[in-house]
């Protein structure tokens, strides 16, 4: 085969891979507990002392926050590593995304008992609880319990080891 033609579809395939998506760089920003903003968190504490961190001692309302740099615009789904003892009820939680006042949504989500027993804090899922579309640039993300009428105040929330934000859409 001449060299030309060679080059000719060699070109042709990193187009179709341009058009289509392939080859392209997945964007994905993970939050960890060790970089949160604990100011409206009363209560909640990074543990235990070495890696991998979770942010426990969940209560009330409290509220951890973090700076989100988007790289780019587009549809990113939102997923928790999260750990909650067995034989508990399931819990609801806000995630909160503020790009400036007139640029922010509201993910509400439910999360299920993960341990065995209701001791059992050790056994951590990830689960995708929405998405939405963010524009490029600095963003906070907030989360926080969403106990209800029902809430008595005894109950931890979850033991969260990261948040995940992953470009599913480009704009």
């Amino acid at each position: 085969m001449k060299k030309s033609m060679v080059c000719l579809l060699a070109a042709g395939l990193l187009l179709i891979m341009a058009l289509t998506g392939c080859g392209g760089k997945k964007v994905e920003v993970k939050l960890l507990p060790e970089k949160a903003h604990l100011g409206f968190a009363d209560g909640v504490v990074v543990e235990p002392d070495k890696p991998p961190y979770n942010l426990g001692g969940w209560r009330g309302d409290s509220e951890p926050m973090w700076k989100v740099e988007i790289p780019q615009a587009g549809m990113y789904k939102v997923s928790l590593e999260y750990s909650r003892p067995g034989q508990t009820d399931k819990a609801k939680g806000i995630i909160s995304l503020e790009h400036d006042k007139y640029d922010s949504h509201e993910l509400n989500f439910t999360v299920r008992s993960t341990g065995k027993n209701d001791g059992d804090w050790s056994v951590y899922q990830i689960h995708e609880i929405g998405g939405a579309y963010l524009e490029a640039g600095t963003w906070q993300l907030s989360i926080k319990p969403n106990w209800g009428d029902a809430y008595s105040g005894v109950d931890y929330f979850i033991n969260l080891r990261s948040v995940t934000l992953k470009l599913e859409k480009e704009k």
